[in-house]
């Protein structure tokens, strides 16, 4: 395990956890070879993508667009990492989440049934979430989907001496959490650098799992130098200011990814990260759950149609 600056928060386990992620296989069957697609998908590069150079690209509902930073899996329902933008006025179908939705706010106010959410909120919707999220003024948000699944328990051991079978399987779902721009607390990374501050928007290590999320801030000149542990990976989006890392100088919107091993991001301006530490396991993972074509990309003229989507 890791100790992590001044909070001393053990964020992370380099080793194997008592838990796995589910294995989804149903009647619908695996992707084909030919439907997978892979973008920024090696974990063990460094990757760097300034998202303020590319195109806004469709979405399956009007006037919702994006651009994908990472992409595993079939075209809209794999495992995606992106910055979605919503206009004025648009709106999703009502859909589910199957493993899950980690987002934050960016601009602009993005609602659901749960609230109305501005810049600086950060969302975690666990598998089986289901919403119809909207944007009156419009948004954006960066967004990573299919990338939470539940924990299952394994099961055996004194259970199956007490023939308790049914408590293989049993899922320990992670937490609905919203934190609020004003909620949470800053505290100063001192053993990663001087300048240095992080306020934690996710961790459930408690609880088996071994990803976690937070802000950062860092000052102008100041260097920040932190060892992402063994197997797992390190994401930075730049939401404002600017730094030079992964070979050159990333202003805001750019997306960085570090494999294990020790990085150092200098700030050149007053800078504001979102970063997320996950385990390295997507490339090795098992097979994910499918559904069909008409729940991942509906037809705009079925109405209620439910739809699972990748942004």
């Amino acid at each position: 395990r890791i100790l992590l600056g001044a909070s001393a928060a053990t964020l992370f386990r380099a080793g194997s956890t008592t838990a796995r992620a589910k294995s989804y296989k149903t009647s619908w069957g695996e992707p084909k070879p030919e439907d997978l697609l892979k973008m920024n998908a090696d974990f063990d590069e460094i990757v760097a993508v300034d998202t303020t150079k590319m195109e806004w690209a469709a979405s399956p509902m009007p006037a919702v667009e994006r651009k994908r930073v990472f992409l595993h899996g079939t075209k809209e329902a794999g495992k995606v990492t992106s910055v979605v933008r919503y206009a004025p006025g648009s709106k999703f179908r009502k859909h589910p989440h199957p493993e899950g939705e980690e987002f934050l706010v960016l601009k602009g106010v993005f609602s659901d049934d749960s609230g109305d959410y501005g810049p600086g909120t950060y969302c975690l919707n666990p598998e089986g979430f289901v919403h119809a999220p909207w944007s009156k003024p419009g948004c954006e948000i960066i967004v990573r989907l299919r990338q939470h699944p539940n924990l299952e328990e394994k099961g055996g051991g004194v259970w199956s001496w007490l023939g308790m079978q049914q408590q293989q399987g049993k899922t320990k779902p992670r937490t609905h959490t919203v934190v609020l721009p004003h909620q949470g607390n800053w505290v100063a990374e001192k053993e990663w650098g001087d300048g240095v501050t992080r306020k934690m928007l996710y961790q459930e290590d408690m609880q088996g799992y071994e990803d976690a999320t937070w802000l950062e801030k860092v000052t102008p000149g100041s260097s920040r130098k932190r060892g992402v542990p063994q197997g797992m990976v390190e994401e930075v989006f730049v939401i404002e200011g600017c730094i030079t890392a992964a070979g050159g100088s990333r202003k805001s919107g750019t997306w960085i990814r570090h494999p294990e091993g020790t990085n150092t991001l200098q700030a050149e301006e007053d800078t504001t990260l979102y970063v997320k530490a996950v385990p390295n396991r997507h490339d090795r993972s098992e097979p994910q759950r499918q559904f069909p074509v008409d729940m991942i990309a509906p037809s705009h003229t079925t109405p209620g149609a439910a739809t699972s989507h990748s942004k």
